[in-house]
């Protein structure tokens, strides 16, 4: 199968058509970035010949948003030597016609017949899947599908066992099939297909000896446990009988209550012992408590004279805190006659700027008024011209509908006189000298022509008279067409008050000039009022007021007699004010009267007046605070002092200092008797071991308590065992284990005769599959002829098994160790991407020779081939395009270069 030409229209991407032709019957390379359209030719490809063309699943096909498309698929192909066409469309206009030589089919009889021919299946309900591809789904690989190769074989499996002319069927001729199908039914009921586990009868012979076996080993297990019970309430009854007799217990209960004794003596011991502890506690706490009185008494007189330190040194601050109150407070009256005197310095010099500002603002509005007042007058002009041009205007205008009448009917009439002439009867005549004739009351001599439009008489002097009437209906109705028109034009010229089209086309002109001159009159208006002439004229009033408005204000200012704080500054031999680089101010004496400085210099002086004000005022605060402080600390240090001679002169204070070193010594007294007796008594304690003594209580308590709960326990346990052991007795173990052992040895020799025959069933059944495989492989012969022609290129002295299904393998190739073997599923991804192209061209190789259509078809495959291996392929690809037609569609053109055919870019082909 060879394609020539493909066409495909309002298919997904492809919403014009496009073509592709003149296809080589060998290798054709079509290259193209992501998103140009090679999916989308495979995809038409596989829709033409796998999706029936009445398919309602088939929505995927048309353009995105294109609910109204008709993909259409249209394919030239050579079959057998024959000329094919298969044309197909999908959805709104559904059709499908194939022509084979000269024999054409429609509809599903074509889709079947393309089915039969190329081997594949279409599907019964829905859109086509893989597993009806056949052998075109294993020859056209599509996009990321090349190591996927199991699948594709199994689906065309059927196909190529065809194309060897035998079946696996067929491996035996006597009957071989039966055989086989009848051992493997035998085997399936005794062993499962897959692991060859047991099943059916064989696994219920198993599972009831397994459950014989369990039932008798657990019987033999209770008849073990029976005869150790017997055993045990024999040595329990004699060790009972032994605890009834001697009732050890007693004796650790009488040890337990002596010991008690001797616990209880020692614990009141130790209540004694904390009694004394708890009095020595208090004891320390009032040695220690007379201590810090005494203490408290001699911290007393050490505070009376540090306080009278402490008053002394506020004394001496409180002075020198109050010296720079009286310093500060100077300089801050100096500070504050600068800053009125700068501030009138300010108001001075800002009444001056106001002056001069006021003087240049009814300059700069007088100029402006003047330039206001001209730009109204010529806006004023050119208003008036305006409003002229516009009655010019209106008065010149012929309306385009009049004047478009006017030519249309001045066209017609020319061509109704053409076509009068036309028709017109041409009389032409050449008479002789002084001979005349009359016509219509013309005379006429000599030679000429005319045209007569109407019946004419025709006066001939001394003949007599001709009357002429032209032939035919056509001249008078052009003639009363003309009439008519004519009459139309002159009652339209007489509404415009015109004589004649020329004159109506001079005053469109004229109508045209005066137009354009409004035009520009206009925009001469609008660029002298962009916002009309009473905005012009609002601006002048407005600038005329506001020039009055800064004469008032100057004469107002003119009048006005100067600041007395002016006058002051300009006092000159009085004084002045001076600020030193530390914030300082004093008042010097100014020779002569100072100049208004300008305002932004008055302002600085003004401001640096201010900070000094406010620098002095602080200091002033900070040295009126410190001294506060001063006086606030000598207060209280004269109130400490006060307080504390008052508690040293106390009249009794002598008296309670003696009474607390009496106390001191009683107590220091009664303190080392009180550490003689507990020293006693601890010794009492420790030679006692209280903590031993309560261990020997619950040595002996759990001693007896153990001996006591182990008789009960045994007491128990002596009836639970006489009860069971009597009502085991009672069942008879030694019989139903007989019987259980007869039944047993009968299950057990059943599952072994049964193991016997599904070991015998298994096999003769792989006698049978390797029989059957050896055959296999004689079939398999060709195909793997092919198939070792393409692995040779690939992997030099390599070999691949095919199995019964006719798919690959095991993969065998040399090492530098050796040869290694592994199943074509574990090869990695590239590997195994390779392995698929070289196995789906051998099967190509294997359908050809049986005379069976091929077509491989190749879309961005061997992507992720390195280099070397890429290489390789290349040579494998073009030594099958010598048997094959190949479609190769990649995204990486630079990848390709060397195979050996031009590339297609799918961009030119869209043009």
């Amino acid at each position: 199968m060879k394609l020539t030409r493909l066409r495909i229209e309002q298919f997904r991407q492809f919403r014009t058509p496009i073509e592709i032709g003149d296809l080589a019957p060998g290798l054709n390379l079509f290259t193209g970035p992501n998103e140009a359209g090679k999916s989308t030719i495979v995809a038409a490809i596989r829709a033409a010949f796998f999706e029936r063309h009445r398919s309602g699943s088939v929505d995927d096909l048309r353009p995105w948003g294109d609910s109204a498309a008709v993909p259409t698929v249209e394919l030239d192909f050579e079959l057998d030597g024959q000329a094919c066409r298969l044309v197909k469309s999908f959805l709104a206009k559904k059709r499908c016609e194939l022509t084979i030589g000269s024999h054409r089919l429609d509809g599903a009889e074509a889709e079947d017949r393309l089915a039969e021919l190329l081997g594949f299946l279409h599907a019964g309900k829905g859109a086509s899947r893989a597993e009806h591809w056949g052998i075109p789904g294993l020859l056209w690989i599509q996009q990321g599908a090349a190591h996927e190769l199991r699948d594709a074989v199994g689906h065309a499996t059927d196909h190529l066992r065809s194309a060897l002319n035998e079946s696996l069927g067929e491996v035996a001729a006597s009957g071989g099939d039966e055989l086989l199908a009848a051992v493997q039914a035998q085997r399936a009921e005794l062993l499962t297909e897959a692991g060859g586990r047991p099943r059916g009868a064989y696994k219920e012979a198993l599972d009831r000896e397994a459950d014989l076996d369990a039932a008798l080993r657990e019987l033999d297990a209770a008849i073990v446990r029976y005869r150790q019970r017997v055993d045990a309430l024999a040595k329990l009854r004699v060790e009972q009988a032994a605890d009834d007799a001697e009732r050890p217990w007693l004796a650790f209960r009488a040890s337990e209550r002596a010991a008690t004794e001797r616990v209880a003596e020692i614990r009141r011991v130790e209540a004694g012992l904390a009694g004394e502890r708890e009095r020595a506690v208090q004891l320390e706490g009032r040695i220690t408590l007379l201590r810090s009185q005494l203490d408290a008494f001699a911290r007393e007189e050490q505070a009376t004279d540090k306080r009278a330190a402490t008053l002394e040194q506020a004394r001496q601050a409180l002075a020198a805190a109050r010296a720079p109150v009286e310093q500060w407070a100077a300089r801050r009256t100096e500070s504050v006659s600068a800053l009125e005197q700068a501030r009138a310095v300010l108001h001075a010099a800002r009444r001056t700027e106001t002056r001069d500002t006021l003087m240049r603002e009814e300059s700069d509005t007088r100029a402006k008024l003047e330039a206001a007042a001209a730009q109204l007058a010529r806006a004023e002009s050119a208003q008036a011209s305006a409003l002229a041009l516009q009655r010019q205007v209106a008065a010149s205008e012929v309306r385009p509908a009049d004047l478009k009448a006017l030519r249309t009917q001045d066209r017609q009439l020319a061509d109704l006189r053409l076509q009068q002439a036309a028709a017109a009867t041409r009389l032409s005549y050449a008479l002789e000298p002084g001979r005349s004739i009359n016509i219509d009351a013309q005379t006429l001599s000599g030679s000429g022509e005319q045209r007569l439009l109407a019946a004419t008489t025709l006066i001939l002097p001394g003949l007599g008279r001709l009357e002429v009437a032209p032939g035919g209906g056509d001249l008078a109705e052009l003639a009363a067409g003309a009439s008519d028109l004519e009459a139309r034009q002159h009652a339209l010229l007489a509404r415009l008050g015109l004589p004649s089209l020329d004159a109506a086309e001079a005053r469109q002109l004229e109508h045209t000039r005066l137009q354009a001159a409004l035009d520009a009159a206009q925009a001469t208006l609008n660029a002298l009022a962009p916002q009309g002439l009473e905005a012009l004229r609002a601006e002048h009033a407005r600038l005329q007021a506001r020039a009055e408005d800064a004469s008032q204000k100057l004469a107002l200012l003119a009048d006005e007699a100067e600041a007395p704080a002016l006058a002051a500054v300009r006092e000159g031999p009085d004084s002045e004010v001076v600020t030193d680089a530390g914030g300082h101010t004093e008042r010097r004496n100014a020779p002569h009267a100072v100049p208004v400085p300008g305002v932004a210099d008055a302002e600085a002086a003004e401001r640096h007046a201010a900070q000094s004000l406010a620098t002095i005022q602080h200091s002033l605060h900070q040295a009126e605070l410190s001294a506060a402080n001063a006086q606030a600390a000598f207060d209280a240090a004269t109130r400490e002092l006060t307080a504390a001679r008052a508690v040293v002169d106390a009249p009794d204070r002598a008296q309670r200092v003696a009474a607390a070193n009496r106390d001191l010594t009683d107590a220091r007294a009664e303190q080392a008797a009180l550490n003689a007796r507990i020293a006693a008594l601890q010794q009492q304690v420790a030679e006692a071991r209280p903590d031993i003594l309560q261990q020997d209580v619950e040595r002996y308590r759990n001693s007896a308590d153990q001996l006591e709960q182990r008789h009960r326990s045994r007491r128990d346990e002596l009836m639970r065992l006489e009860v069971e052991l009597h009502t085991e007795g009672a069942q008879g173990q030694e019989e139903r284990r007989a019987e259980l052992a007869r039944d047993h040895a009968q299950a057990a020799r059943r599952a072994t005769e049964l193991g016997r025959r599904a070991r015998a069933l298994d096999l003769l059944l792989g006698l049978l599959h390797d029989k059957r495989r050896a055959l296999t492989r004689r079939l398999q012969a060709p195909l793997q002829k092919h198939l070792n022609h393409y692995l040779q290129l690939l992997f030099p002295q390599a070999s691949l098994e095919i199995d019964e299904n006719l798919t690959p393998g095991p993969l065998t190739r040399p090492t530098p160790t050796g040869s290694e073997t592994g199943d074509f599923e574990a090869l990695s991804f590239g590997a195994r991407e390779q392995m698929g192209v070289i196995s789906r061209l051998a099967y190509a190789d294997l359908l050809a020779e049986a005379g069976r259509p091929t077509l491989v078809i190749l879309d961005d495959a061997l992507v992720h081939s390195d280099a070397d291996r890429l290489a390789q392929m290349k040579r494998v690809l073009f030594d099958a395009a010598t048997r094959h037609q190949i479609l190769l569609f990649t995204c990486h053109p630079a990848n390709w270069r060397d195979l050996g055919v031009g590339a297609r870019s799918l961009d030119a082909l869209r043009g």
